[in-house]
């Protein structure tokens, strides 16, 4: 049974991409087009690059990143540059990383593991962090598949560890990084509410302008999805 939110979950736009001239293009459309909120997702941006890329944010005009996805290369310095300046709360880390958490002290609670396909919850690595994020596109494949990662998420179910979430395209066969189109949303409508977090980072490589419209197109299936619910 599905479990009534007492808020909205809020989309966001991401800065993402394959490489690092692909991150700077989308910051040029976030000042174009005054867009002062926006999540950032490290994990594909060179390392080498990242204390220039802090620097080209502080002159963005963006003023809140609710979520950032960590690398193994990032520390507890790096946290509190996001959390100083724009009020970061979530910090997404892969499982690799629960071995070397130190490197993020004194900052554990506001990390959130990821969920994969294929990689077995870390129980007791979770119980030291904040909790989740779901990658929406990682669970649905893990039902699809009849995998054991599904109902490993699933037994969280009536716990608080469900905080914030990674959002992109689902097709069959497709890591959906990249929209072909709006029915690459429609899955969201196939799993319980309770996964969902407060704040969903739109996971996609496609321009700010194209996540502009998915972000429109997702915030319309989860507000139908959750009144639905609550009737």
């Amino acid at each position: 049974m599905n479990t009534p939110l007492k808020e909205l979950p809020k989309v966001y736009v991401s800065l993402t991409g394959w490489d690092y001239p692909s991150f700077l293009s989308k910051l040029e459309e976030i000042k174009k087009l005054g867009i002062t909120e926006a999540c950032v997702f490290l994990t594909t941006m060179p390392p080498e690059k990242h204390q220039e890329f802090f620097k080209e944010l502080l002159t963005s005009g963006i003023k809140y990143i609710p979520l950032v996805h960590l690398r193994e290369e990032n520390t507890s310095q790096d946290i509190e540059f996001f959390k100083k300046n724009y009020d970061t709360e979530y910090f997404v880390i892969h499982d690799m990383l629960l071995d070397r958490l130190e490197q993020f002290e004194p900052y554990l609670k506001n990390l959130f593991l990821e969920n994969h396909v294929r990689t077995p919850v870390n129980k007791l690595g979770l119980e030291k962090l904040g909790g989740f994020c779901i990658d929406l596109n990682h669970l649905q494949t893990a039902k699809r598949l009849n995998n054991p990662e599904y109902e490993q998420v699933m037994e969280y179910k009536d716990t608080d560890k469900f905080k914030c979430n990674h959002l992109s395209g689902y097709r069959e066969g497709a890591k959906g990084h990249e929209i072909e189109t709006e029915n690459d949303f429609e899955y969201i409508k196939e799993l319980p509410n309770f996964v969902l977090g407060e704040v969903i980072a739109i996971e996609l490589m496609d321009s700010i302008e194209t996540q502009l419209k998915m972000k429109k197109h997702a915030e319309d299936i989860i507000k139908e999805k959750l009144s639905l619910s609550n009737n």
